[in-house]
């Protein structure tokens, strides 16, 4: 659907928002691209994008953003990270959507649609795969004011009859991606080991497939709204996934494995230092998630968007590599 008026993307220069705002010029769209870093505002601007330098928590900011457009795509949103306060992720998560979907009821935009990207994260670890009705089980802040925004945009979608769609992207990965960078240097530094037995199970997507299913998702936008999983072909185990990276860094992860009783012990012990938790190389969280369980059913994704993933995991993590290796990361 083309509209005559600005589609408005919040979070526009982070991992997953900047190729979306040129997957939409692509598309002949008008964009409008909200982004609290200033730094960013030029390389947005060179995409095409009419560019908005606030943040999401200045009401002031979100009328300046809103005003004009006809419909948002919103992707603002502060990673899981060890130490960080939970108010941080109920301003940003709960307060700062609940007032930008206020805002767009306000301005008489029901016609239109409101992507909200969530995360499959929602469902906590999964016995078997989760689906999209499935009783959430968030286990942490960021997983907690995920939910909570869902239901408030839920909320809000049914008494306005605004146009909704819930997108939960699993384990997003690829380049402009830092969040894994980490977990690629491990691997190519050799010092890596497999937590545990190595079989539980996650649900990687490749970045350009994300933004795919996001445009997809705004196209099925309806009142009242509808949550989709938007997650890879297959899920995969955490030792199939390490070997893979393995593979793309060209380094062979050791085939024995870290018990998990001391992979806690050396997390507790390192948060001890006095360092930031981002810069620590292992952490309790990190350990958590890398013994949880995590795979989704994408079949409604599959058969009420037709959303089937193009890019396969040697690929993508090759792809991945080569941008880690460009920008010095690796």
């Amino acid at each position: 659907m083309k509209l005559e008026q600005p589609v408005l993307v919040t979070g526009a220069a982070g991992f997953i928002g900047r190729p979306l705002v040129a997957a939409l010029i692509a598309r002949g769209h008008t964009v409008r691209a909200l982004t609290r870093r200033p730094d960013a505002a030029q390389a947005l601007a060179a995409l095409g994008a009419e560019v908005v330098v606030g943040d999401l928590l200045d009401s002031s900011a979100i009328e300046r953003a809103i005003t004009g457009t006809g419909a948002v795509m919103h992707l603002a949103g502060r990673l899981f990270a060890a130490g960080a306060r939970d108010i941080d992720y109920t301003r940003l998560h709960v307060d700062a959507t609940r007032a930008l979907l206020e805002a767009t009821v306000a301005a008489g935009r029901s016609a239109h649609f409101f992507v909200l990207c969530s995360t499959t994260g929602i469902h906590g670890t999964c016995a078997a795969p989760a689906a999209e009705d499935d009783v959430a089980r968030p286990q942490n802040a960021y997983e907690r004011t995920k939910a909570e925004a869902e239901r408030v945009a839920v909320d809000i979608a049914k008494r306005s009859g605004l146009r909704l769609a819930i997108a939960r992207p699993g384990l997003v990965y690829g380049p402009g991606d830092r969040h894994l960078a980490g977990w690629f240097r491990a691997i190519s530094a050799g010092y890596y080991r497999v937590i545990g037995r190595g079989d539980n199970r996650l649900h990687p997507i490749f970045v350009d497939d994300a933004v795919r299913g996001l445009l997809l998702c705004a196209d099925a936008a309806r009142p009242g709204g509808r949550a989709y999983h938007l997650v890879g072909a297959e899920a995969v185990t955490m030792r199939e996934l390490s070997d893979a990276i393995g593979r793309a860094v060209g380094r062979t992860v050791p085939r024995a494995h870290l018990p998990r009783a001391l992979a806690y012990a050396g997390g507790a012990a390192m948060e001890m230092l006095p360092l930031p938790r981002r810069l620590l190389p292992l952490t309790r969280s990190r350990v958590r998630f890398m013994l949880q369980n995590r795979e989704y059913d994408g079949a409604r994704a599959r058969e009420e968007l037709g959303f089937v993933p193009e890019t396969g995991l040697e690929e993508g993590l090759a792809r991945t590599v080569a941008w880690y290796r460009e920008q010095g990361i690796l």
